[in-house]
This record gives C-alpha cells, structure tokens and sequence, in this order.
C-alpha cells in the first residue's frame, strides 16, 4: 500500500522534506536564522479541554516548576549528536489504540497542555556558531505536528492490517526538518486493528530521548481510566518482604570478595566478547540477516500480536527467572524452528542479538519531575547501552529448557558492567568531539549481528489520554541496521510483541512471531505440569 509519503506532495509527513540520503550536517549548515525567546516559567500554563488547572495537568505541572529554566541554547547531549549522525538517525514509532475516535482539536490541546510543557519537545535544532548541535526554543505550530493524513480512503483505513502498514511504511519516511521540532503525531481515525477505531502514531526523533524518557513523559500526560484523578502509578516496583530481608542480611566476607571476583570476571569477559564482535566476530549469514549495507531504507513489513502477561508469569515462575528471561527463550525458540523451516542446521549457526539496557540508577519508567531536575540520577535523554545476547538455538525436549539457558546468559550479563561500558565509552567519546567514532563503533556493533530485542514496561491499569480509554500500544525504532527487530510492550495485563523486518530478506514476519506465541504456549504447558 503506497500512502504517499513522496517529496513534493502534501503527505502525512506534513511539509516538504529532505530526502533521506541528504546528510543530516548539510541539512543543518542550510538552515535559515531564527530569532528565539526564551520561555519563563510563569508563561506556562497548564491547562486542559474542558478546564483549566485541574487534575489532569499535575504532573507536568510540577515539571514546569522543578525544571531548570530554559536557556536560549543548550547543547545536546553525546549521545543525542550522535544520533544526528548519518546511518544511525534513528526515530521512534509508538503507535496507540484508542476506545473512541480521536477528537483532533482536543488532542492538540492535551498535547499543547503536556508534551510541549517539555523544553526539548517544543525546540528546534541548529548549529551554534563553533559548529555544534543546540537546541533552540521557538514557537511551535501543533498544526504542523498533529495532524490526520490526507488522500487515505475509509476502506483502506477500516483494513485490518492498515496501522501495520501504515507504521511500516512511515518506518522508511524522509526525516523530519531541522526547521521544526523533531516529532510528529499522525492522527488515525476510522481503523479496526486490534479492535481499536483510532489510531495515534508519535514519530520522535531519537535525540529527543530513549524510549524510557519519551514513555515517562508520555504517562504522565495520562489518568486512569478507573480514577480520572490519579496518573498512573510509575516507577520501580516495591521490594518484597523476601528481597528486603536479603538485603539486610549482611554476607560473608569470603562471600562478598567471591561475588567481587565474579563481577570483575564477567565485566571483564563482556568488554573482550564486544571487542572480538567490533574487529572479527560475525553472525551466521542465514535468512534472518541482510547483506545489504542500507538495510535500514528497505521497505519495511510489521505484525504485532497481544498475549496475556499471566502466561509468562507462570513460565517466569517455574524457573525462578524474569519476565525477559521468558521474552529471549521464546525468541530463541522461535528462531530456532523458522531456521529449520528454512533448510538450515540452527545449532551449528552463531545468532545473536543486541538488547538495550537502561543505564539509569533506577531501573524502569520514571517519574517525570525526578527526570527533569538538574542532577538527576535518573536524568532525560538516551541513557542507553547495549549488550550482544547470544541464542543456543539448541533442540531441547523439554521447552522450558530455551529459558533457563537464556537465564543463563542473562545473569552473567546482567552481572557485570557490559551495557555500561557501551553507554560510557560513547558518552566520552562524543564529549571529546567525534560523534562520528561513536556512531561507526556503534554501527559497526549492531550490524555484526543478527537482529535486536527491546522490551518496554508500561503500566498494569488502564489509562486514557485527553479522556479517550487506550486499549493497546506498541513501539518499535526506525532507522536501525538491522533486517530483523522484535519489541515487547506490558500494558494492563497484556504483552504486546511486535516484528518488524526488511521485506525482502524476511517477508513472513508472521510466522516468527506465531513461533513466539507458540514456544510460549509449550512452555506454559511445561511450567502447568510441573506444579
């Protein structure tokens, strides 16, 4: 389905815009002066459609109070340049199903009311005069940002598979101008996918902020559906009685320079297995992996599936391990019979992933207040590293087997400094000025493997945005070098998996993520037996 995302034309995109092999630096030297005035905090206000200063605008309203005042131009962060960089622009998808069709004026007065209230959502980006990347405040037009596509039919929108496609192909899109702020919010009434008639797409520039950030920010713009006062409850979860009483239980001293040793050890094995991955070692090529150096312009396919949360428990359960450890065991379950499928001997082929970890000193989403406050620990922005996951693709006849094996891995990662080495190594080297050596490590990393895996929290109660009930989301990140990228998604009980892949190296997505769903189910069956 072409939705005409072509240069010239009115499209969903907005205006005109570069095409995408225009360098991100020539786009930037071309940019026209701006004349910028610096918002005070008592020139926010903090309304909603319907009222004004109420419940609803609490969270952001303590934002505007506990944030530091914006400055006329404040640099980006290192991370932030380097995803200004060529090959690795990358741009978040989060695509969300309503109750009830989108009133669009309301939408963009929620928007204007909460997201814009956020400093770097209502700034553009320009050089200074030494050549840097700034981000400079100006006056947004919403009419610009948030908008319903044109020249789309009601059969093709009421298709089941339109947002699919829709994502996919926005997922190849020119990128947004500098010449505005860097995100959009595509507005998609008349759908019928996952039994949602409307449909919102936020397409975010990856320097805005990693997906914690723009989740954080998000639900705080929400209410429950069940109590429209309270926002969502976010953050860590609270410790148990049991986790809490470990924790005061003071070890051994031979126990504590024994878990020294094994820390240092796995650190150490982590920074050597990224080093070998960076100059030599490379994935099986097999048919979940592109040849093609600018695999992240190829046409995109994209299914997502919803499963209940209570099915992995149960599996999480029985073999004493996390929700992740249960993701990555049925993914190495899945790729293990669609190679097979596919004519290749699984257990003889190096597969392997990069999973995103969040480097924040607290883990999981935020409260929006803690992360605007200068000196956060738990700051704004791409607080991000990765780590290489390599999957057994072992035939086991019991399935729980693919879990305890990923655990494996997991806990030996997961014990060591591995995903903060990435984050640390990048941030310097952008602050010592080549963003451009970040960006080439890290491209270099991604593509010497197979595909990527991300998994996002969200919240455990129904929420709604501007008063309209969500039924489901997902997210997934466009612009990454990689042919094969699966997401999961908690919300309210479910767990929604996404694939996306490049059409033309894997054009049944589908069957991988009906693998997943299937893997799944054996293990359930297998934890259920068990008990």
């Amino acid at each position: 389905m072409d939705l005409g995302f072509q240069k010239g034309s009115r499209s969903p995109m907005g205006s005109l815009q570069a095409e995408r092999g225009v360098c991100t630096s020539e786009l930037m030297n071309n940019l026209p002066p701006l004349q910028t005035k610096a918002r005070r905090r008592e020139d926010v206000v903090i309304s909603v459609a319907g009222g004004s200063c109420d419940e609803d605008s609490q969270a952001v309203a303590a934002v505007a109070a506990n944030a530091e005042e914006p400055e006329e131009e404040q640099p980006l962060t290192p991370l932030g340049r380097m995803f200004l960089e060529p090959e690795l622009e990358l741009f978040g998808l989060c695509t969300i199903g309503f109750q009830n069709l989108v009133d669009l004026p309301q939408l963009k007065q929620t928007l204007r009311n909460t997201l814009l209230q956020n400093k770097y959502f209502s700034s553009i980006v320009r050089k200074n005069k030494r050549g840097c990347p700034t981000w400079v405040h100006t006056e947004v037009d919403i009419d610009l940002i948030v908008f319903e596509p044109t020249g789309i039919s009601k059969a093709d929108m009421a298709a089941p598979d339109f947002v699919n496609n829709y994502v996919a192909e926005l997922a190849t899109a020119p990128p947004i101008p500098y010449t505005r702020p860097l995100w959009e919010c595509h507005v998609l009434n008349g759908t019928t996918s996952g039994n949602a008639p409307a449909h919102i797409v936020f397409r975010i520039h990856h320097c805005l902020g990693d997906g914690i950030a723009f989740m954080s920010l998000l639900f705080a713009s929400t209410r429950l559906t069940a109590n429209p006062e309270k926002p969502p409850p976010i953050g860590c979860r609270s410790r148990t009685p049991q986790e809490q009483q470990q924790l005061t239980l003071r070890p051994s001293v031979v126990k504590s320079i024994r878990k020294m040793l094994i820390f240092l050890w796995n650190t150490v094995c982590a920074i050597v297995y990224l080093l070998a991955t960076l100059l030599f070692l490379q994935d099986s090529n097999t048919v979940l992996r592109g040849c093609s150096r600018r695999v992240e312009r190829e046409q995109k396919r994209l299914v997502h599936m919803t499963i209940d949360m209570d099915d992995m428990r149960i599996v999480k359960k029985a073999v004493g391990g996390t929700l992740n450890d249960v993701l990555l065991g049925m993914v190495d379950a899945s790729l293990k019979r669609y190679l097979q499928t596919h004519s290749n001997p699984a257990e003889k082929l190096r597969v392997r992933a990069i999973a995103m970890e969040n480097v924040r000193k607290s883990g999981g989403l935020q409260e929006l207040p803690a992360m605007m406050e200068k000196g956060s620990k738990v700051r704004w922005g791409n607080c991000i590293g990765f780590w290489i996951f390599p999957f057994s693709l072992k035939q086991f006849s019991d399935p729980l087997e693919h879990v305890r094996a990923a655990m494996k891995v997991s806990d030996r990662i997961k014990a060591s400094l591995g995903g903060r080495f990435t984050f640390w190594v990048g941030t310097v080297l952008a602050y010592c000025g080549v963003p451009t050596l970040t960006k080439l490590l890290t491209w270099r990393e991604i593509t010497q493997t197979t595909l990527l895996v991300s998994n996002l929290p969200g919240p455990a109660e129904q929420i709604m945005l501007g008063g309209n009930p969500i039924l489901h989301m997902f997210p997934v990140v466009a612009g990454i070098p990689q042919s094969f990228c699966l997401y999961m998604q908690s919300y309210c009980g479910k767990v929604t998996l996404v694939v996306m892949s490049a059409k033309h190296i894997i054009p049944d997505p589908e069957i991988i993520i009906q693998f997943c769903f299937d893997a799944l189910h054996e293990m359930k069956k297998a934890a259920v037996s068990l008990t």
